[in-house]
């Protein structure tokens, strides 16, 4: 009895201790007059997150164009850390060029998106990231991969897309600029990575996977609770449960890509990505 009452005693003691912390924090610092989203003790901006979860990017930009640096830091959950977001042209080159090395991604954000990036150069640091970005700094920048994206690319916007936006115009149609735009860079991106059409697919189900497990993995990083999403992994349960499923689907395909890309003769197509595939 006595042990028990112990460790209630404890566990009470260490959450006043936690809320004491978190309120301390987000009133230590004074207000902020930029339109940043409203953030609690504890709750950080978890009521404003779940408000506008529909509209996310929507959202963020409203609030980052009128922000007089184009430039805002919010709380996340329970206060424990710090989220900056910018698209300020000027520190958006600090980040990506100028000091890329000095801002790593880090464990998390290999965590959060292991399944669907693995070790890839979009999910690692150090050597790993070096090495991949010799191999597609080096691909990107001979001529005969310009010319075989510019030739994909001026092939869909004759072939698809202007005459899509075309036959909208003529007929009054009401279209999904997004839903247009993301089709159109897909089809590129698998003709250029892959060199399959996505069209001729007769099973679509690659796609819709594809779209799944982005989706999926970008709502892990707006959980107000990474055990929730870890606890469902481990079960095998609810959107992990899709995620996995969304993975095999997605690995089956770029493994017959692979495997076709390698039994063809010599690398003779022109397929200047095959070094980044296989």
């Amino acid at each position: 009895m006595m042990l028990e009452l112990s460790f209630l005693i404890l566990f009470l003691t260490s959450i006043s201790v936690l809320i004491f912390i978190c309120f301390f924090r987000s009133t230590s610092h004074p207000p902020s007059k930029t339109p940043c989203p409203e953030s609690y003790p504890i709750i950080g901006i978890l009521p404003g997150l779940l408000r506008n979860r529909h509209r996310f990017h929507d959202w963020v930009a409203d609030m980052l164009s009128k922000t007089p640096s184009s430039t805002l830091q919010v709380n996340n959950f329970l206060n424990l850390s710090h989220i900056i977001c910018t698209a300020n042209p000027v520190n958006v080159e600090h980040l990506l060029v100028t000091n890329f090395s000095n801002y790593i991604k880090g464990c998390r954000y290999l965590d959060y998106l292991q399944e669907l990036l693995g070790h890839g150069i979009f999910n690692v640091d150090g050597h790993l990231w070096t090495v991949q970005r010799k191999i597609a700094s080096h691909e990107f920048n001979t001529k005969s991969l310009k010319h075989f994206v510019s030739d994909i690319v001026k092939s869909e916007l004759s072939k698809s897309l202007m005459p899509d936006l075309f036959k909208a115009c003529d007929h009054n149609l009401i279209i999904d600029m997004q839903e247009v735009l993301q089709k159109f860079t897909f089809t590129n991106l698998c003709k250029v990575a892959f060199g399959v059409d996505p069209e001729s697919m007769s099973n679509l189900t690659f796609v819709e996977a594809f779209d799944d497990a982005v989706e999926i993995g970008f709502s892990r990083f707006m959980a107000p609770l990474p055990a929730l999403w870890k606890l469902q992994r481990s079960l095998n349960i609810g959107s992990e449960k899709r995620l996995k499923e969304a993975v095999k689907v997605i690995n089956e395909f770029a493994w017959e890509v692979i495997k076709s890309r390698q039994e063809q003769d010599g690398g003779k197509n022109q397929d200047c990505c095959q070094d980044l595939c296989c």
